[in-house]
């Protein structure tokens, strides 16, 4: 029985020295990275400049990543003195190829995740956690009072193309043609805008969907978005000109507009308000024979952006509980926690955390 205590201390405090370490340096800052900017040689006189112009472009990239529209702009004449600030440190990448391209230099660029939330809270901004978002979508062109639908319609063809997507944060699926939504869009066409996405898109579950009612003109483009973005019904309309674009320009621009605005609304939907942080009380059982899961607990709670640090508030033999502070919604944290191998469920009004 002595021997067996004596572990069990010895557990305990091998436990206690990790959460002292770790406790309050937790992620890896996944999302406030920018990874291969690119850089020409030719264009600036000397390394410093190089690094600058690197700078400014990976803090452009960064906010355009995490803000909505209106608050990337308010950002947009920061300083180069500003932006150094918010950076912890920098690596030039090494090609793969050295001999291609030698003019070009890539750089990567790690942001510091408390100087960025004490920016955005000092200008009380919020940003967004969107990465790799899935979006089902169908546009549906009108033109002449005419409604193409699959066949000869330019956006349901060309959605996914290159030149309609300027940017990796939205992946969009396009679902394949489906009678019964032909004989759906058929019986709305007099009030299309009212049309039931929910039964349009059942086969999905998605909590992101999206029908764009496109209807063109000489002049302009007027676009409906009857959409649902993480479960919530929202509607938006929007109207692009024409000018003087050729009609595939002009096409591809409604494209590139009618993203931008969706990609915004979801960005809305998924906003972290850094004043407000969150905690939760969370109960991991040590299991005989498999207490080394606390330490996958620890290694894998440092990939969870949203996460700020977790405090050990009871510990012994058989569980430890455990108060993590995060930022957001509980229900992005499951889902992030689920990505990482670990099932967070409610069992008799208590958190539990399975570790896989």
């Amino acid at each position: 029985m002595v021997v067996k205590s004596m572990r069990n201390l010895i557990f305990i405090k091998f436990i206690l020295i990790v959460l002292f370490q770790t406790g309050n340096v937790l992620s890896e800052n996944n999302i406030f990275n920018v990874n291969n900017i690119e850089i020409n040689k030719k264009t600036y006189k000397n390394k410093e400049k190089i690094i600058d112009q690197a700078f400014k472009q990976g803090f452009n990239n960064l906010t355009n990543r995490l803000l909505i529209k209106d608050d990337f702009e308010k950002l947009s004449t920061s300083n180069l003195n500003q932006i150094k600030n918010l950076i912890s440190y920098y690596q030039i990448k090494e090609k793969e190829n050295k001999q291609k391209d030698e003019d070009t230099v890539i750089i990567n660029i790690f942001f510091d995740k408390e100087k960025l939330h004490d920016f955005f809270y000092t200008r009380n901004i919020l940003y967004s956690d969107l990465i790799n978002s899935e979006i089902v979508i169908f546009p549906l062109l009108i033109y002449e009072k005419k409604y193409f639908i699959y066949s000869k319609n330019y956006f349901y063809e060309n959605w996914n193309n290159e030149t309609g997507n300027p940017n990796n944060l939205i992946q969009y699926i396009l679902p394949v043609e489906k009678i019964e939504n032909i004989e759906r869009i058929e019986s709305n066409k007099q009030n299309i805008f009212k049309l039931d996405i929910s039964k349009f898109f059942e086969e999905y579950d998605n909590n992101n969907k999206v029908f764009a009612a496109i209807e063109i003109n000489e002049k302009n483009a007027k676009i409906f978005l009857n959409s649902i973005i993480e479960n919530k019904k929202i509607n938006k309309t929007l109207k692009i000109e024409r000018r003087d674009l050729s009609k595939k320009k002009f096409y591809d621009k409604i494209i590139i507009k009618t993203k931008n605005v969706i990609q915004d609304l979801v960005k809305s939907q998924n906003l972290i308000d850094v004043r407000t942080p969150s905690f939760l009380n969370v109960k991991i059982n040590l299991e005989k024979r498999k207490k080394n899961k606390f330490f996958e607990f620890n290694n894998r709670l440092k990939n969870i952006d949203l996460i700020d640090s977790f405090y050990v508030q009871e510990l012994n033999k058989d569980y430890i509980l455990i108060k993590i502070k995060y930022l957001g919604k509980i229900t992005k944290i499951i889902k992030k926690l689920e990505d990482q191998n670990m099932i967070l469920k409610m069992i008799q009004n208590e958190w539990e955390l399975n570790i896989i």
